[in-house]
């Protein structure tokens, strides 16, 4: 069995074992009927927000592919992003998109080298992104969601520190090499001493060198202000795309929220669900979304969970594995 096959049928699994748990806190009989009778025109426009976030992440490549000098038509590149967004819903912590984007873009000929370094670009621009939401998020529905989820709401400052300590490091490694060097050298050395690896000084040399590619990377895209700063303004529009799903589902079941109450609280349980090793955080999130939208979405919760999840995850599951399929034969022929 397949790596890949094997994380679909976890992904499967998990997801019916978190719809059962569900089932007996939630009517899912009523949940389809309302889904049923959902509005059209907000489902397609929901669908239209959720393809608009793929585009926005394709076009903040395609900005990283002229700086990294990696040719490739914006076609390519966009059918690249929900390749990446298949593996990444079917990896723990989200970690399976990158490595597999470069893998078919080397099958392509492209160069692998410069297919990482646009890709880390766009991952910074991304996680900066992140942060900034992770403060907005916290700040405006701490108060509304630790009221009515107790303390829970202290798991979205731990999500928080979380992603911040992910952008530290990488803006760390992009500024200082001499620093990187000795955090490398400290850990291949700790993992050797308990035999966790072997050949460190070989691993330490690899490490480096993607290292200093990467450093290479982010100095040009540090040296074209305007060019990152497009690129974040892109993100910015990718992650509001992605958070605001749930208030479009919830339009189409006839439910009227405040739209900037419920996108802060989309961010707070964002925050929370990053922490979740399980592929696509499952479980997590659509237990989250129960709990933190009970009190905004009432008995249609379970409904409006339902089509926010195929939306935004799904949804990428099965456009980006048929994507996957015509890739793979494409290469093969």
């Amino acid at each position: 069995m397949s790596k890949t096959l094997r994380n679909l049928l976890i992904v499967v699994l998990i997801t019916i074992i978190t719809l059962v748990i569900i089932s007996h806190f939630s009517d899912f009989k009523t949940a389809f009927a309302y889904i049923i009778q959902a509005s059209p025109f907000w489902v397609f426009i929901t669908f239209v927000v959720a393809a608009t976030a793929w585009v926005l992440e394709a076009l903040t490549v395609k900005i990283f592919s002229k700086l990294s000098g990696l040719h490739a038509k914006f076609i390519y590149l966009l059918k690249l992003t929900i390749i990446g967004a298949f593996f990444s819903a079917i990896t723990p912590f989200y970690t399976g998109g990158q490595p597999a984007q470069i893998a078919f873009m080397a099958k392509k000929r492209l160069s692998a080298g410069k297919a990482s370094a646009m890709l880390m670009a766009r991952f910074v621009a991304y996680q900066i992104v992140i942060t900034v939401f992770g403060v907005v998020g916290v700040f405006s529905a701490y108060s509304f969601v630790s009221k009515e989820i107790s303390n829970l709401a202290l798991l979205a400052i731990f999500g928080f520190i979380l992603n911040s300590g992910v952008l530290f490091f990488i803006i760390m490694f992009s500024i200082s090499a001499r620093t990187t060097e000795k955090i490398v050298r400290f850990f291949i050395f700790l993992l050797a001493r308990f035999r966790v690896i072997k050949n460190p000084e070989e691993k330490i040399e690899k490490i480096l060198f993607e290292v200093s590619r990467f450093n290479k990377s982010m100095k040009k895209s540090f040296e074209t202000p305007k060019t990152f700063l497009l690129s974040l303004t892109l993100s910015f529009l990718q992650m509001m795309a992605v958070i605001s799903i749930p208030y479009f589902a919830s339009r189409s079941l006839g439910i009227t929220v405040d739209y900037f109450q419920l996108i802060s609280v989309q961010l707070v349980l964002f925050l929370i669900a990053s922490m979740v090793p399980t592929p696509g955080a499952s479980g997590a999130s659509e237990g989250g979304f129960m709990l933190f939208f009970t009190p905004l979405f009432g008995a249609k919760t379970a409904a409006v969970m339902l089509l926010w999840r195929f939306f935004t995850y799904y949804m990428n599951i099965l456009f980006g594995g048929f994507l996957t399929v015509i890739e793979t034969h494409s290469h093969k022929s």
